[in-house]
């Protein structure tokens, strides 16, 4: 058996990836989890602690009880229009929840970290391609707290000698049905949730700017499938117990799709036709943002095996309609059925 890894937010739609893949590579994976927005049948049983990332002394206990080696950081709030409503909220969790992981990471004595950033932090890209260099003006409340926590992990990890990498996810899709996970959020502002959503009740696609400077008029994002993501942190474990230096890495495929392309690939893929229209931007939303990848592709051993664009989308529609996910949604019903009062 490998070494200990310790997932916060391990029980979300990019934990459980992360944590099957690193199950079935031999670590022994700890997802450490409050299930505000994950949900415990999508890890092993045997796998799941129940906590919050802001009870610093519970982390420090739990890391040293299972001898945690190596922490991968994701649990964090991730909705860019919800973060200019509730700001604060948005600060507390990905800034002071950041701060009290280190903590604990360096009184348990855990050597090496790997963060989930955003390509948010980027803001408005000038010219759409972002290297990690690239000048950073985050738009959203959302963004400035990912940028205030990647300073914090890098500040910490610098002073105390641990081994770091920090990735700078850029638009997550996809899924892994046949093992019963994928995303679970009815919520989401993502565009594939939004799609599936047209396709399923015939509802108006709002596609939000079409005179942005872009090919068609339409903001243009760079795609990731979450099973090639989850095997980037594989990488990046690797990376770092062979001794690899501390990096910000840029983790997408840098290539660009615009909203029309995607919607239409939608459409050509699952059969199903969606109306759409045209709303003005929303506050927050760049023009344009995707990877430059030359760092990736330099420090990693890593071959996407899902990076077409159809198959993104096609493994998210297999997921909407899977047993799991209808499953799913049928206890969410009920449990929101339970909360709402009379």
């Amino acid at each position: 058996m490998k070494a200990t890894v310790m997932i916060t937010g391990g029980a979300g739609y990019i934990g459980s990836h992360i944590a099957l893949l690193l199950r079935r590579s031999g670590y022994s994976v700890v997802v450490f989890d409050n299930l505000s927005s994950g949900n415990g049948w999508a890890v092993a049983k045997d796998s799941l602690v129940l906590g919050d990332i802001l009870d610093t002394p519970f982390l420090v206990e739990m890391m040293k009880a299972h001898q945690v080696k190596t922490v991968i950081h994701l649990a964090a709030k991730s909705n860019v229009m919800e973060s200019f409503l509730q700001p604060d909220d948005y600060f507390v969790i990905n800034v002071q929840g950041t701060r009290s992981v280190l903590d604990a990471a360096v009184a348990a004595d855990v050597r090496q970290i790997v963060f989930s950033s955003s390509a948010a932090v980027y803001g408005d890209a000038v010219c759409g391609m972002v290297r990690e260099d690239s000048a950073l003006h985050p738009l959203s409340p959302y963004g400035q707290s990912k940028l205030d926590a990647e300073r914090l992990v890098v500040d910490r990890c610098v002073g105390c000698g641990i081994g770091h990498v920090i990735f700078r996810y850029f638009n997550v899709l996809g899924g892994y049905p046949s093992a019963g996970i994928g995303q679970c959020n009815l919520a989401s502002n993502h565009l594939m949730h939004k799609c599936i959503q047209s396709a399923h009740d015939g509802s108006t696609l709002s596609i939000y700017g079409h005179d942005y400077a872009t090919e068609d008029g339409t903001a243009v994002r760079d795609y990731i499938h979450v099973r090639d993501l989850a095997a980037l942190h594989g990488c990046a474990l690797r990376h770092l117990e062979r001794g690899g230096g501390s990096m910000l890495v840029n983790a997408g495929y840098g290539r660009g799709y615009s909203v029309l392309a995607f919607m239409r690939t939608f459409q050509m893929v699952t059969g199903v036709a969606i109306c759409h229209r045209f709303c003005p931007p929303r506050q927050g939303d760049p023009a344009a943002l995707v990877a430059d990848v030359g760092r990736l592709r330099e420090n990693f051993d890593w071959i996407p095996e899902h990076a077409a664009v159809e198959k993104m989308i096609g493994d998210s529609w297999e997921w909407e309609h899977s047993a799991a996910r209808q499953a799913w949604i049928s206890g969410a019903s009920q449990e929101s059925a339970r909360e709402t009062p009379n």
